[in-house]
This record gives structure tokens, C-alpha cells and sequence, in this order.
């Protein structure tokens, strides 16, 4: 299959399904025989017209008559278009053009060929000519609009950021979450070092950098791509596949540390999937104690326990269950509780940029109400004394700072604890005036996260 129709198959799915992107993605790839390098351009593809879709859209629309209906399909063709001759340097603007108007033709017959080529064509000539030198709505006057378009956001979003956060924080996070993530691994501290990880990436040709933030991570900055193609088909899939790393961002692996589980004999993790925190938790832990991973699916069950063989974690034992409705006497016992809360991910956008265009405020709202019943289901059977840290990958302070405060009120026998005391060699920046800790892409280079230390003091 050509690259190109391959990416507009996924975007066409993508249009009329809820599907993530990355599944989406994944399962095109299933379907069809495609090498490494042309699966890195069906990527760049798909990521990139999902990510930019608001700004194609806008540009587009200037040259395109506003009687004029455009189906699913050629939106999509023309975005495709679009966005190689805006945001990829690497493909000649004539190429971009002609193997667009092969992708909107090639399946029509004559007497609608010339007719379509001609429309495709004179649009993307247009946006060629004068795309880069539209004039948006004006900063200064129009906030909302100008980042919502030109950065490619919902506006219900845009305007939420500007009015919590003004227009420097939303501008410069808008930026940085627009910018693909490095690639990230965690260490398997029970089997390696990471200066030996480092050493070995390095010796292969593969750029490989300690992280500044997490103690046990690793970054793979993306001029590592072009040295997996060097290195030769497959390498970065044997990367992945090792059982002394685990692909997870440097905000994620904060969050075991946080726990500080190194003495704890019993801890439960009670959302679990896909892993990532249950296996660095039992790695921290020398695999001793127990730890017992809760998720709702047997699906998500099965894939964690899958990881947890592939990176040697032999201290967990799963159940599936809903951590909001579930008895969860079982957990009174345990000296640590992590809830990994099922969230916006806002904070990941630029991992997951379809995330913005699939969540509205009212899901939101809805999210909080989850992230506050797993706490107050888990908070009753914690024993005095015992920890329980809660954890999103958002940014929003309804999903974070709020869902802990209102716990806090309802449940007084919980305090919170100072996460600097607990990873004091990160930077000040990531932990805020509370204790709890908060990171952002704008400013720390991460994916946004927070994580809350909690411990009950007392019995009532």
C-alpha cells in the first residue's frame, strides 16, 4: 500500500470513530506489509494532520469557496496536502501536490478526475503561495482565536487556559505540547545501571541522554530515529522489547518514587493497566513484599501482566475489579495504596494529539467525580499510618489540586506530605507551594503530570 493512502485510511477511521489514534494506527500496520522507515512517514503522517487539524482547517478555508460542502474524504486529502507543504521540510512542495491529486483520483472515473484534480490542485497551490503568510486573528485582540487556530486547539480549551492561566502559560504550553515527545525508558535498576544503558545506546549509534528529572530514566532524543534506520530494521523494536528498559515519560516514573516503596512489605495499585507504575514499583521494592495490581478489565489485566513478565516483575498478583465500587477490604492491610486515576490526559498531548479534539468540559467534570470516588473508596479500608498517593497525567487543577482539596475536607484524618522529602534531588520547580508535585512540557521538558503524597494520621 502507498504510505499516503495508507495515512488517509486512518484518518478517515479517525473521523468517524473513537477510537485512539495510536489503535488506529497500530491496526493499519497489522493490515499491510510496511517497512520501518515508510511506518515513521505514515506516522509523521497521521500524528501530524490530527495534531494540526484545527490550523489546516482554518488555512484551508481561505481558499476554499464557503458554498462549497467538502465530504470526509477530500478534507481529509486536503489536510494530508496541507500539512506537507506547511510543517514538512523534507518533501518538495511539487511532490506534495501531485501525489495528493493521485490520492483524491486515483479511484474516480474520467469524467470526475479532471474536474477533482483541478479543485485539489488549485487549492494546495494556493496554500503553497500564501498559506505561511495568512494574517490570524490578532493576539492582542483576539486571544482565543488566534491561539485556537494557528495552534491548532479546541477553543472551549483555549479560552479555559486563558482565563485560569493568562496568555504567556497558555501560548508557551500550546508550543511545547505541540512538539513530538522524545522517546523515554526507564531503567530496570534490578538488572542494570543506567549509566551502562546510557553507554550501550550510545556505543550503538543511538543518542541516549540521562534524564535531569527522573533518577532511574533515559532520554532518546528524535535524531535517534534517523540512527535506528542506520543501525538497521528492527533495532528500535529490540530496544522496546528488552527486559532491562521500559518505555515510560520521566513525569510517570516520579510517581513510584513519590510512593517510596523501598521498605513497604504490602502495597496495591489500584489502576494499574497498562503497568508502567506497577513495575517500577515492584523493581524499587527487589521484587520482595507483595503488591497486588487492580484494573476493571481483563483485557488491560492480561497486557499488564504481560509486561510484568517481559521486565521481570515477579512480586505482582492481579484482580479485576472497579476501584470506585468494589469492596476494597482488602487493602487494609496495606502499607501503601497508589491510585493512578483514569484522567484527561491533557498533560500528554504531545504523545496523544487527538486527545484535545475527544474530551469536552462536561467529560471532564465527569472524570473528577471518578478520581474522588476512587479515593473515598480506597481511603476508608487504609489503615492509620498508611500512605496513599493519587496521580494524573493531566494538567487541569479540577482532576489535581481540587479533587485532593475536596477529599481533604471530606476525609480530616488524612494529611499531605511534602513530596520534596521524598525526591529531593529533583528540581524545585516541579513541586509546588503545597507539596504536591506538578510538571508541565513548557517547563520542565516532560509530559504534564501531579501526583499528592497523602498519609492517614489518624483513625477517625
Amino acid at each position: 500500500m502507498n504510505a499516503r493512502k495508507v495515512a488517509l485510511e486512518c484518518l478517515l477511521t479517525l473521523s468517524h470513530s473513537s477510537a485512539s489514534i495510536a489503535s488506529v494506527v497500530d491496526s493499519a500496520y497489522e493490515r499491510y506489509a510496511i517497512n520501518g522507515r515508510e511506518r515513521r512517514f505514515i506516522n509523521g503522517l497521521v500524528y501530524g494532520v490530527i495534531r494540526w487539524q484545527r490550523q489546516l482547517d482554518w488555512v484551508l478555508d481561505q481558499f476554499i469557496n464557503p458554498r462549497f460542502q467538502l465530504n470526509a474524504r477530500h478534507r481529509n486529502i486536503l489536510r494530508l496536502g496541507a500539512f506537507q507543504l506547511l510543517h514538512l521540510d523534507g518533501i518538495p512542495a511539487h511532490a506534495a501536490i501531485f501525489e495528493t491529486v493521485q490520492l483524491a483520483t486515483s479511484q474516480l472515473r474520467q469524467n470526475k478526475r479532471r474536474k477533482t484534480a483541478g479543485f485539489i490542485n488549485a487549492v494546495l497551490r494556493s496554500v503553497q503561495r500564501e498559506g505561511t503568510a495568512l494574517t490570524y486573528p490578532p493576539l492582542d485582540t483576539n486571544p482565543t482565536e488566534h491561539i485556537a487556530f494557528s495552534l491548532s486547539y479546541p477553543t472551549w480549551l483555549v479560552k479555559r487556559w486563558l482565563e485560569t492561566r493568562g496568555v504567556s502559560w497558555t501560548l508557551a504550553f500550546c508550543r511545547a505540547s505541540n512538539q513530538i515527545a522524545p522517546l523515554a525508558l526507564r531503567v530496570n535498576t534490578l538488572l542494570t545501571k543506567r549509566e551502562e544503558i546510557c553507554q550501550s545506546l550510545v556505543a550503538s549509534g543511538i543518542p541516549a541522554t540521562a534524564s535531569k528529572v527522573a533518577p532511574d530514566g533515559i532520554t532518546l532524543e528524535n535524531r535517534a530515529i534517523t540512527a535506528f534506520d542506520a543501525a538497521g530494521e528492527g533495532t528500535l523494536k529490540d530496544i522496546l522489547n528488552r527486559e532491562d528498559v521500559y518505555v515510560q515519560d520521566e513525569s510517570a516514573m516520579l510517581v513510584a518514587h513519590l510512593l517510596s516503596p523501598e521498605d513497604a512489605e504490602y502495597i496495591v495499585d489500584l489502576c494499574a493497566a497498562p503497568g508502567g507504575k506497577t513495575t517500577h514499583l515492584a523493581h524499587l521494592m527487589g521484587n520482595a513484599g507483595k503488591i497486588v495490581a487492580v484494573d476493571m478489565s481483563a483485557e488491560k489485566i492480561a497486557l499488564l501482566e504481560r509486561n510484568c513478565r517481559r521486565v521481570g516483575a515477579r512480586n505482582v498478583e492481579t484482580q479485576v475489579m472497579d476501584g470506585t465500587k468494589a469492596d476494597l477490604g482488602f487493602i487494609k492491610t496495606a502499607d501503601a495504596v497508589l491510585i493512578d486515576a483514569p484522567c484527561s490526559g491533557f498533560g500528554t498531548l504531545r504523545r496523544h494529539p487527538d486527545i484535545r479534539w475527544n474530551k469536552t468540559l462536561k467529560q471532564v467534570h465527569a472524570l473528577s467525580e471518578v478520581q474522588y470516588n476512587l479515593l473515598r473508596n480506597a481511603a476508608k479500608h487504609i489503615k492509620p499510618g498508611g500512605v496513599l498517593v493519587y496521580s494524573t497525567c493531566s494538567i487541569e487543577p479540577i482532576e489535581n489540586e481540587e479533587v485532593v482539596q475536596r477529599f481533604l475536607t471530606d476525609f480530616p484524618m488524612w494529611t499531605v506530605e511534602d513530596a520534596k522529602d521524598f525526591l529531593p534531588d529533583i528540581p524545585p520547580s516541579v513541586i509546588t507551594p503545597q507539596g504536591f508535585i506538578q510538571t508541565f512540557p513548557h517547563e520542565h521538558g516532560i509530559d504534564g503530570a501531579f501526583a499528592a503524597r497523602l498519609r492517614r494520621v489518624s483513625a477517625k
